[in-house]
């Protein structure tokens, strides 16, 4: 049934007198422009009016169109879109008289002074949103849980109390809650936002912790609000990362999130990012009001932990045995806790808090602990086996090779689909007892020799294995290669497959890390560089062999570099006028090869002499002749990003820590002192514009890192 104007008009203000009655926030911290208020309006209806199997067909861009709630059926829905862009059509033709009851009802909704050139875009923007009440209701229940918690992080960070409904928005507080853009848990953090503010690694995963979450969440929003200066600005930040934020004000020229949602049209700025601070504040007066929308919801009890900080690395059959609880009752209390843990393929590290619910021990948890043998304790963690996907692999062929199951990838991996895994992915093997998985050399014919006559060591090869798989004896290889009885290959080795070729000589970067023999040097297959953050974009695990040169698309990598940059409030982008901002680990050189031009071609632009410093914070000319702004911005964007995943490949930030600037301070050499680099530093302090100009007494953050595991 279509909804007439008049009826849309008094929800609307029915809805907004609730929302201004709701609301206690303070209005200079969430304000309400006057242009997103059709859009609070229409997602308290998706809450409350329409549940799962039910949604409706409203208008993409005026969210006061709301044309029919449907039932969940493609075939109605695509029959009843195909209809009302019919008839929108016929009213963008200029018709007004002799129209249908459909026809008239639509021209009530838009209004007798709509333009045919906006009945025209209406009739291709017609998009179908599923409703919500019922997950709304089940988040109501589930926040129970976790609300007061929320609430005193909030407290203790500073930030205001109504950021503790953001959970209805992102995952209706599920704490197991995934998305298909790989986002995790209660607060929805991807990978690589996620590293920069918790433990994010193939042993500890604490986006999975709703607890430990959150105060990353709020970490995450404060440090979006000091970037940018505002709660909406923040909050559309947590969907739409902290530097596209920062370049939509740029293009704006205005920080009213109004002014922003209505005009703004940058990349991938759509839907969810233009609608997530509506989103939120329908979310807050749903909630406030909820006993008005659903009647009275039941909600469930905070549970009661015992925690204790892990002083060494204990297996978890182990831990279990000695609280007398089921292992399964551990892994419910210590979701961050991964696969790999429970398999018994990885110990639980040190320094992990493990909680456990005073309704299932109600013994003496340090004590308990306490009395584990000293011999089921170990210093180290079990290494990491692991293997690194190339063009061809599928986790069937990766199973086969490493004698295990496809199950047992999936669930170590935490792999949500069996068929889609990318080159480039670090896959960990499962082991038994920390024990190196037995390599299988199927007994079908030879490979054929690679056209180079090399071949790049993978992890799990042996001479023999290698030898075997290109028809060759061991000791042929061996004497091709140069190689005695006692020598090691190593991950990205190469090694010649075919006599006439110079042996070719290990990196020294390689070498350099068999000074330090472990399992991890020995095994490791793929070259460093190879494994550094995620690389390209996902591809069918069983399709046919990739084109060893096949490289990811633009549109793969602006998304991935999305992804890394997400809590990067640096400008990437090209002014108008070719200027830029110059930035951290950035220099003359840099821009030229992404120009294809010289660096003294720059300086002429810029006027510099030959020893003028490129001065971080400054603006600077370029020449797009040779090429343009948006392949320029590519390849910067890239730099950064490889930046970045290298840096968080090594390091994992534990938390942060205030500084004030003494006399002679150097910045440079407190950084290099945290093993902090510039941009991150700068990430941290988005106030401080020009690093040269530091006041004594004033004050920074710096991360507190250490080295992951």
């Amino acid at each position: 049934m279509l909804i007439t104007k008049q009826i849309a008009t008094f929800f609307s203000l029915l809805v907004l007198f609730l929302f201004s009655a709701a609301v206690h926030a303070d209005k200079s911290d969430f304000p309400v422009p006057e242009v997103i208020r059709p859009a609070i309006g229409f997602w308290v209806k998706v809450y409350t009016e329409a549940d799962t199997s039910s949604g409706f067909l409203h208008d993409n861009q005026n969210l006061a169109i709301i044309y029919t709630k449907l039932q969940r059926d493609s075939d109605l829905i695509d029959r009843t879109r195909k209809e009302i862009a019919a008839n929108l059509q016929v009213l963008a033709s200029g018709k007004r008289t002799g129209l249908t009851a459909a026809q008239q009802n639509l021209l009530a909704q838009w209004g007798d002074n709509t333009s045919n050139e906006t009945f025209d875009l209406a009739s291709r923007s017609i998009r179908w949103q599923l409703g919500q009440s019922d997950r709304f209701q089940d988040g109501l229940r589930r926040s129970g849980a976790y609300r007061n918690h929320i609430e005193s992080v909030t407290r203790e960070k500073g930030v205001p109390v109504e950021l503790a409904a953001l959970p209805h928005v992102e995952s209706s507080f599920h704490p197991g809650a995934y998305s298909s853009a790989a986002a995790s848990g209660m607060w929805q953090f991807v990978r690589e936002t996620a590293q920069r503010f918790m433990r994010v690694d193939n042993v500890v995963d604490e986006r999975l912790d709703p607890y430990r979450a959150t105060y990353g969440a709020m970490e995450l929003l404060k440090y979006n609000y000091e970037a940018l200066g505002s709660w909406p600005l923040a909050l559309t930040a947590y969907n739409h990362g902290t530097n596209g934020m920062a370049r939509a004000v740029r293009d704006t020229g205005s920080r009213d999130i109004g002014d922003i949602i209505s005009k703004y049209k940058g990349p991938r700025f759509g839907f969810a990012s233009r609608n997530f601070y509506p989103q939120f504040l329908a979310a807050l007066e749903v909630e406030s009001n909820a006993d008005r929308y659903f009647g009275s919801v039941r909600k469930d009890a905070s549970p009661e932990y015992k925690q204790y900080a892990m002083t060494g690395f204990v297996e978890a059959s182990v831990m279990a045995k000695s609280l007398g609880v089921p292992l399964d009752v551990l892994k419910r209390d210590n979701p961050a806790l991964l696969p790999a843990i429970w398999s018994g393929n990885k110990r639980i590290p040190k320094g992990y808090t493990l909680k456990i619910d005073r309704r299932d021990f109600n013994g003496d948890l340090v004590a308990s602990i306490g009395g584990i043998p000293a011999a089921d304790f170990y210093n180290a963690q079990i290494p990491d086996v692991s293997y690194t996907v190339r063009s061809g692999d599928s986790l069937s062929v990766i199973a086969d090779r490493y004698n295990t199951s496809v199950g047992e990838l999936m669930a170590i991996n935490q792999l949500r689909d069996r068929n889609r895994i990318r080159v480039g992915q670090k896959l960990v093997l499962p082991q038994a007892n920390g024990a190196v998985p037995t390599v299988v050399v199927a007994s079908n014919e030879p490979s054929a020799v690679p056209a180079t006559g090399k071949y790049v060591v993978s992890r799990g090869d042996t001479v023999y294995v290698i030898a075997q798989r290109y028809g060759m004896d061991a000791a042929s290889l061996m004497a091709l290669n140069k190689l005695d009885e006692s020598a090691v290959i190593f991950p990205g080795q190469e090694l010649l497959l075919s006599a006439g070729l110079a042996a070719p000589q290990p990196q020294p970067a390689v070498l350099a890390r068999l000074e330090a023999p472990d399992l991890e040097d020995e095994i490791n297959i793929a070259l460093d560089e190879a494994e550094l953050g995620t690389l390209p974009a996902p591809v069918p695990a069983d399709a046919p062999a990739l084109a060893a040169n096949e490289q990811e698309t633009a549109e793969e990598q602006q998304a991935r570099q999305s992804l890394v940059l997400a809590a990067d409030p640096a400008d990437y982008g090209v002014d108008p006028d070719g200027s830029i901002e110059i930035l951290a680990e950035e220099t003359l050189g840099h821009y030229a090869d992404w120009l294809g031009i010289l660096s003294a071609d720059i300086r002429r632009m810029n006027n510099m002499r030959i020893n003028s410093p490129v001065v971080l914070g400054n603006r600077i000319k370029l020449d797009f002749s040779k090429v343009n702004q948006n392949e320029f911005e590519l390849k910067r964007r890239q730099y950064h990003t490889d930046l970045q995943e290298r840096y968080f490949a090594s390091w994992r930030i534990l938390e942060t820590e205030s500084y004030s600037i003494k006399r002679r301070d150097i910045l440079g050499n407190l950084t290099r002192q945290r093993s902090i680099p510039m941009w991150l530093f700068l990430q941290y302090n988005p106030q401080v514009l020009d690093t040269s100009m530091l006041r004594i007494g004033q004050e920074v953050v710096f991360p507190v890192v250490e080295r992951a595991n």
